[in-house]
């Protein structure tokens, strides 16, 4: 594994395990089994760090949400990538936790994000041109829908970690669940039975 990826890694449990406030670049130096100058040498300080894990979200989040190129895809398909979504925001669930200040505290992080989450959204409207286009789900009569679809997905997405921790119910694998199936019912009313 490469230094800079092992920082990485070891930046991200502790991220995940204890928040970014809580961890400085000290901690992911000896977490990674190395002097702080080293860490320095790959990355100058934190947000650094924090901005490369965002860039490693971003791109497992494009694979995340592609379909199948070698046939028209299912009800099994679509299920998958919700689930794919929740893994993900278990994966980095740091950054969705502390999403609003990790985006005040970083205008180039705020930039990326204002970025990205327009082509994010853009690609949820393609899914599911592609789902009805082969059935396995019906368009709304309201073409508004998908948008106001959209946005309901990515605030389950978004917040689901922060609105358990507000509401004092613990962020573990069986929340993911309940969030998954969250999504789930707010797209079920244009999932065509099979």
């Amino acid at each position: 594994m490469k230094t800079s990826d092992r920082i990485l890694s070891a930046a991200l449990d502790l991220f995940n395990e204890k928040g970014t406030s809580a961890v400085s670049t000290n901690h992911i130096a000896e977490a990674s089994e190395m002097s702080p100058g080293n860490l320095y040498y790959h990355f100058h300080n934190k947000e650094e760090i924090i901005r490369a894990l965002f860039e490693q979200w971003a791109t497992a989040a494009s694979l995340a949400f592609s379909l199948p190129a070698d046939r028209a895809p299912t009800l099994a398909d679509l299920k998958d990538l919700v689930r794919g979504n929740f893994s993900l925001l278990w994966d980095y669930r740091f950054m969705y936790r502390e999403l609003i200040a990790l985006l005040q505290r970083d205008e180039a992080l705020r930039r990326r994000w204002l970025e990205i989450r327009p082509q994010q959204v853009a690609g949820f409207h393609e899914l599911v041109e592609v789902f009805v286009a082969v059935g396995v789900m019906r368009a709304p009569e309201d073409p508004a829908v998908v948008g106001r679809l959209a946005d309901l997905v990515w605030l389950i997405s978004e917040f689901w970690l922060a609105s358990l921790e507000v509401s004092g119910k613990p962020v573990n694998a069986r929340q993911m669940e309940r969030g998954i199936d969250l999504m789930l019912q707010v797209l079920n009313p244009y999932i065509v039975s099979t």
